[in-house]
């Protein structure tokens, strides 16, 4: 129930060196842009690393469980992170955000933040107890109740804004596969003892609690919480109130839709779709790499030249778009192998939902970089009128989509709301870095995709060979049309500093 998050220290376009950094500012602090690339690296290994721990921790469990335990599990767990979402009401984003710029209140701001979120994760348990005590969840309500204690533990998963403000995007990282790791030792004892749903949510409350206590250690050596400030509460909600209204409604569109499954057609039917959605919730991690440097170097962007703007939202705007329909080729190719291999023959109506989930990746991959871009540099309220805008006309969908279709319309209104927030996000970022789109590149890298996806779909061939070939032709073509050049790559391991 941690983030992507949704770095480091504040950008500067003059090659500073360490011995350069401000006045009690750690020395650490600056970092060169091969410094940066290797923690990315290294960060990107830890998450690969835990993306595997993760599909089989899913696998044990939904084995176990079969579709209708899996799909009643799946409930609580998407009602608790939504409910951790509503808690952070953008204010993760903008504490980064400020740290970036104003390192020296760096623990006054955190502390704050801190303290925000947790009071608000607090309210929303109590929201999600009352309900669950009431029964709004059916046979879920039980294990909600459960999950639901483990939303004020989350809030501590704000402390990784200091990591990320310092450029260490490791550090969420390596938090992310204790967690995974401890998850997949918690889910493989109940499997082994036959524990039921409710004991599995204990256990799920507990990893959560470790990982909270690890955060805070380590953050103590990065950012050292200071005292908490009316002022700077002030400051975050007037910065964060439209990420607040957005967050709402990103919850809306992103999990509602689950809610609605489930009470329109049961838990199997939602147990199919919850596993086809653990695809992209993995594949996440990608898009999570590429905006983990980019929030505070977009942050201090405003202090650079027009043409270093624009090659900084060009690359990251490409970069997107490669690795969100690279990942929707993979998926699309191994998309039946995945799912029998991973969950079984009773997971087989999973499928379908995977592959219109894979085109909404694209989406969600260019809405990572679109949001993080605008948030960065304050240009929330647009993104608030959007997100709300889609939110009501994705919910009247789901409910015509659901009761008709089941997973299967859950997933195409997903794939049709995440297109659209990706790609009006990436407009509304390159207005707020006053640069150019790429629109060429962009649009070059999709029909290398689709092109991709055609020749496998006519082409019939063992999954492991549609696998390889898919990522080889896409990756071949990637560089033959330029999406991703070698200047790029120069860039990325250059020493300058940031």
């Amino acid at each position: 129930m941690t983030s992507p998050g949704p770095t480091a220290t504040e950008p500067t376009d003059r090659g500073a060196g360490p011995a350069d950094a401000a006045p009690g500012i750690p020395a650490d602090a600056t970092r060169s842009v091969r410094g940066l690339s290797t923690a990315t690296a290294v960060s990107l290994g830890l998450r690969l690393l835990g993306m595997v721990v993760g599909m089989a921790t899913t696998s044990v469990l939904a084995r176990y469980l079969n579709p209708s335990g899996y799909g009643v599990f799946a409930l609580a767990l998407t009602l608790g992170t939504a409910a951790a979402q509503v808690a952070d009401m953008g204010t993760t984003i903008t504490v980064s955000s400020r740290i970036a710029r104003e390192r020296v209140a760096a623990g006054r701001i955190l502390t704050t933040g801190l303290l925000i979120r947790t009071s608000v994760a607090l309210l929303a348990t109590v929201g999600l107890l009352l309900a669950a005590s009431g029964g709004l969840f059916g046979d879920s309500s039980a294990v909600v109740s459960v999950v639901a204690i483990a939303t004020p533990l989350s809030a501590a998963s704000i402390l990784t804004a200091g990591a990320t403000a310092r450029f260490r995007p490791e550090v969420s990282a390596v938090l992310a596969l204790v967690q995974g790791v401890l998850w997949l030792v918690a889910v493989v004892f109940i499997a082994r003892t036959g524990g039921d749903v409710v004991l599995l949510a204990w256990f799920f409350v507990a990893v959560v609690a470790v990982q909270t206590c690890i955060g805070v250690a380590i953050n103590r050596r990065l950012v050292p919480l200071g005292r908490p400030s009316w002022a700077e509460a002030g400051r975050i909600f007037a910065l964060s109130w439209p990420l607040a209204i957005s967050s709402l409604a990103v919850m809306a569109y992103y999990r509602l839709g689950s809610v609605i499954l489930f009470h329109l057609q049961g838990a199997a039917e939602l147990g199919y779709y919850s596993a086809a959605y653990k695809f992209l919730d993995v594949a996440q991690l990608g898009p999570a790499m590429l905006v983990a440097p980019l929030l505070p170097i977009v942050a201090t962007s405003l202090t650079m030249n027009a043409h270093r703007r624009n090659l900084i939202f060009s690359l990251a705007t490409r970069t997107g778009t490669v690795i969100g329909v690279g990942t929707a080729v993979l998926l699309i190719a191994l998309a039946p192998a995945l799912v029998a291999y991973l969950y079984g023959d009773d997971f087989g109506p999973a499928v379908t939902p995977l592959l219109l989930l894979a085109v909404a990746f694209v989406g969600v991959t260019l809405g990572y970089v679109g949001t993080t871009i605008c948030s960065a540099l304050g240009l929330v309220r647009p993104i608030a009128v959007l997100t709300v805008s889609v939110a009501v006309v994705n919910l009247g969908a789901q409910f015509w989509a659901c009761a008709r279709w089941g997973a299967t319309g859950a997933a195409g209104v997903a794939a049709a709301t995440e297109l659209v927030i990706g790609a009006a996000t990436c407009l509304l970022a390159a207005r707020a870095m006053t640069s150019r789109l790429p629109v060429r590149e962009m649009a070059s890298v999709l029909a290398v995709g689709a092109v991709a996806i055609l020749a496998l779909w006519l082409v019939r061939l063992p999954w492991q060979v549609e696998g390889a070939l898919a990522a080889g032709l896409f990756g071949v073509a990637v560089l033959a049309t330029r999406a991703i050049t070698v200047a790029d790559l120069r860039r990325v391991l250059s020493r300058k500093a940031l």
